[in-house]
């Protein structure tokens, strides 16, 4: 018998029992649909929590905390001679290294005034490193300097009317009504600083043009109120303050504290640094060298690997509960299977009165089977997304009526790759012929005679 002739007898007998293998149909795309949806919720919580860490960060990105010693276990800071290291490294594409000033300055423009964080960076290696602007240009002068996107909203005009009204909003950026109405590109600001000198304080105002506003960070909570300054300004502010990045002096310091704070021409000390691999693949290797090296450092790649491993085992576990609905299903199966061949078992022993091969009988019933398998599989895989789409859909609704609140973002909680159904329906089809296994080989044995008499 050809294949064409066997699907064409399937059909027919399938036909001719409706109802029965639409129930069975039903159970095992129920099954499907089942095992889908659950694996999909946690490939989706998957890929939001991977996108949520990459957001901001760069995947090539290694950062450095310290080093060990050989003579305690002390982590030193990073020195210039770590950074010409790192960037003396194979595959690395740029070091990322900033100072911050270690006092509490003040940006001012006109009567317009805010608290910053005040930090000196290599321009050059910030724009190798990834470094982009949401307006104007990086600093070509030593006086000029780039500002974080939300410096302006954190400047106000100090007044009767500011001092007792509240100035800053929940997301802690001063109210419209309060902010200025021009943006700080191509104005001069100026970065004050305080110090304790000559038993009394004094304020010095450093003048800087800002060229360049950095691009808004990719999490909404984030607020940038920095400032990039270079090596001269610094320079400049420790002329004023006397102390090692700008540090402040109180007067309640003892004289070995206030010795400690002063440089006196030691080598200068990074408390920010990354190191920027040439791509993806090299990170790896990059990260093990630095290690090998006694640096203590972070990749986003290790926690990546460590949030693939936590939802690989719970993707596992979601996928056995869903093969157990699965399973389930292939029970009805074998009753269908079992009934059809009963029901076919004349048919059986005319096939083998005119020389039909058990081989070919069993194929029969494990097609048939099969059949019902691979139907179920295709309904269970359409309904499926159909579930995924509405989850989807019916989440920022539930969020928003259950805890009042929005969602800045889309969070797409249920996430079916095409392997995931592919996978669905290939084990939906091997359940359905393991089920009808026992039944086709039962028809193998069915003796002609008695067959033929319907004894059976």
């Amino acid at each position: 018998m050809r294949w064409k002739d066997r699907l064409n007898f399937i059909r027919q007998n399938m036909k001719k029992n409706k109802s029965r293998v639409f129930m069975t149909v039903l159970a095992t795309s129920i099954g499907c649909a089942f095992l889908i949806v659950l694996a999909s919720v946690g490939f989706g919580a998957q890929r939001y929590i991977v996108n949520d860490l990459m957001q901001d960060r760069a995947i090539t990105e290694v950062t450095i905390y310290g080093k060990q010693t050989s003579e305690d276990s002390e982590s030193p800071e990073i020195t210039e001679e770590d950074i010409e290291t790192f960037k003396g490294m194979e595959n690395v594409k740029a070091v990322s290294h900033k100072m911050r000033v270690q006092n509490e300055p003040v940006v001012t423009n006109g009567e317009y005034s805010g608290s910053s964080t005040v930090s000196v960076v290599d321009f050059e290696s910030e724009e190798k490193a990834g470094l982009n602007l949401s307006s104007g240009r990086m600093p070509e002068a030593e006086s000029e300097v780039i500002i974080g996107h939300h410096l302006a909203q954190f400047m106000y005009k100090e007044s009767d009317e500011t001092a007792e009204a509240e100035v800053f909003n929940e997301e802690g950026l001063v109210k419209e009504e309060y902010q200025m109405d021009e943006d700080l590109i191509d104005k001069t600001v100026n970065i004050e600083l305080e110090q304790y000198k000559n038993g009394e304080w004094e304020r010095a105002s450093f003048p800087v043009k800002v060229v360049g506003v950095m691009e808004e960070p990719a999490r909404d909570w984030q607020k940038s109120n920095d400032v990039y300054i270079s090596e001269k300004v610094l320079e400049d502010i420790e002329a004023f303050t006397g102390t090692k990045y700008g540090a402040v002096i109180h007067p309640d310091m003892k004289g070995n504290e206030v010795e400690s704070l002063q440089r006196n021409g030691e080598e200068r000390i990074y408390n920010d640094v990354q190191v920027i691999a040439g791509d993806m693949e090299k990170v790896e290797s990059i990260s093990q060298h630095l290690k090998d090296e006694g640096y203590h450092i972070y990749s986003v790649t290790e926690e990546l690997d460590q949030v693939n491993i936590v939802f690989a085992v719970v993707k596992i576990g979601l996928i056995i509960v869903g093969t157990i609905a699965l399973l389930i299903a292939s029970i009805g199966i074998y009753n269908t299977m079992s009934m059809a061949v009963t029901e076919r078992t004349q048919d059986i022993g005319i096939m083998k009165a005119i020389g039909g091969h058990p081989r070919m009988i069993r194929s029969i019933f494990l097609m048939e089977s099969g059949y019902i398998g691979l139907m179920g599989a295709l309904v269970g895989v359409a309904v499926a997304y159909i579930i995924s789409a509405g989850i989807n859909m019916l989440l920022p609704i539930v969020i928003q009526q259950v805890f009042d609140q929005s969602l800045d973002k889309v969070i797409q909680l249920s996430y079916i790759p095409p392997y995931l159904a592919l996978i669905c329906v290939a084990l939906s089809i091997g359940v359905a012929m393991l089920s009808g296994l026992k039944p086709a080989k039962k028809a193998t044995k069915i003796d002609v005679l008695s067959a033929l008499r319907r004894d059976v």
